[in-house]
């Protein structure tokens, strides 16, 4: 088979797992482990896998919704809203846990909200330290990593150091594999599109863990050996928090641009979660978390998020920053003002892009993403 083949025979398996909803991706998931959902990053996956389960991140759907109005205010965005429509249709009876972290006020309403309907058997609460910075902050961490993995061997499977460094070590593969994509992305452009990178990540999210570095290696393995570079693609740093879509990566490809960075919530702000291997894994666990790329959620001081932002956007090369912000996501929102002034005094154009998913204003979007992308192609 030649490499061409191989690998459009790799993106067509990422497609054929992204582009189902839910309840279809069943046959998809390994018998042998019990699916366990979670929605934040920071959630210690390797935890749920070395228990013996799958871990599951919820990012959303495009699903019409026609109960949750029963359940939630307006005001709340589409990651809350689509994940409980999701199970009050029933979408969801097919995990086995849901795992709920320390994030935003929508999200802890929603854990009290999902724990009243009782369709999902196991449910547990990860009260992860808002203050990063506070002296007890790293041993309140620690303690309730220790609290997940005693919850996860009472009602999943025993976890053994052995289970466990093997997880941390197939974690930190993936990881790595995916920063090697997003490293020659702008090379391998015309091989992987935008809608193709981002289902190669969402697909991390949902399937089998071995099965999935398995296709990153395929993938890797698949591409050309001579790149052909593109003096006139404009690279882009995309801000903000997730988006289970495609079409926003296709959005900004059609306008001439390539995401060459990011610091989505579903994206490189994952992949930055390296756990040492070398350590004690709790520790290591731990540590991850108070090094890794900051959430909005969080404070480790008042600069601390601008200067991380600043530093790799410059890193990355990009010539402008496109903040994609869910609608009502407030605590991306209050980082926003200061992220934008900080990022426009060093010279580096911004665009905000409120959405939704799916999205109704397509035209609208493109409209200004190709604006800004022209402003900012050369003459």
């Amino acid at each position: 088979m030649d490499k061409e083949t191989s690998l459009l025979k790799v993106l067509k398996e990422f497609t054929t797992v992204t582009s189902t909803g839910y309840r279809e991706i069943v046959p998809f998931l390994p018998k042998d482990r019990a699916p366990i959902g979670f929605f934040c990053p920071y959630v210690p996956e390797e935890l749920i896998h070395a228990a013996g389960a799958l871990p599951f991140r919820l990012m959303g759907t495009p699903i019409k919704m026609s109960r949750v109005q029963a359940h939630l205010p307006p005001h709340c965005c589409h990651l809350v809203k689509s994940s409980l429509e999701s199970l009050l249709q029933g979408e969801l009876d097919f995990l086995k846990g849901i795992i709920f972290s320390h994030t935003c006020d929508s999200m802890q309403g929603l854990a009290d909200i999902w724990a009243l309907q009782r369709r999902t058997p196991l449910q547990f609460n990860l009260m992860m330290p808002s203050h990063l910075d506070s002296e007890l902050s790293r041993t309140f961490l620690k303690a309730e990593i220790e609290r997940f993995k005693t919850f996860l061997e009472s009602n999943v499977g025993k976890i053994t150091p052995q289970c466990l460094n093997a997880s941390i070590q197939l974690f930190n593969r993936i990881r790595e594999k995916l920063q090697e994509i997003y490293i020659h992305r702008i090379k391998w452009h015309a091989q992987i599109s935008g809608s193709d990178f981002a289902r190669i990540i969402r697909a991390g999210c949902l399937i089998d863990r071995e099965r999935y570095i398995e296709l990153l290696n395929d993938l890797l393995n698949a591409l050309p050996e001579k790149t052909e570079e593109s003096e006139n693609v404009v690279p882009i740093f995309l801000a903000g928090n997730m988006t289970h879509s495609d079409f926003y990566f296709s959005l900004i490809e059609e306008t001439g641009a390539i995401v060459v960075q990011d610091d989505l919530c579903s994206g490189a702000r994952f992949l930055r979660l390296i756990v040492q291997e070398d350590i004690d894994p709790i520790e290591g666990l731990a540590n991850r978390y108070f090094t890794s790329f900051l959430c909005p959620t969080k404070y480790k001081g008042a600069h601390a998020h601008i200067e991380t932002l600043l530093k790799e956007v410059q890193k990355s090369g990009a010539k402008g920053v496109i903040f994609l912000l869910y609608k009502y996501c407030e605590t991306h929102f209050f980082d926003y003002p200061d992220l934008k002034q900080a990022l426009e005094s060093k010279g580096i154009p911004t665009l905000l892009l409120e959405v939704e998913d799916p999205s109704y204003s397509i035209g609208q979007l493109k409209i200004r993403v190709q604006a800004f992308v022209e402003m900012l192609s050369p003459i």
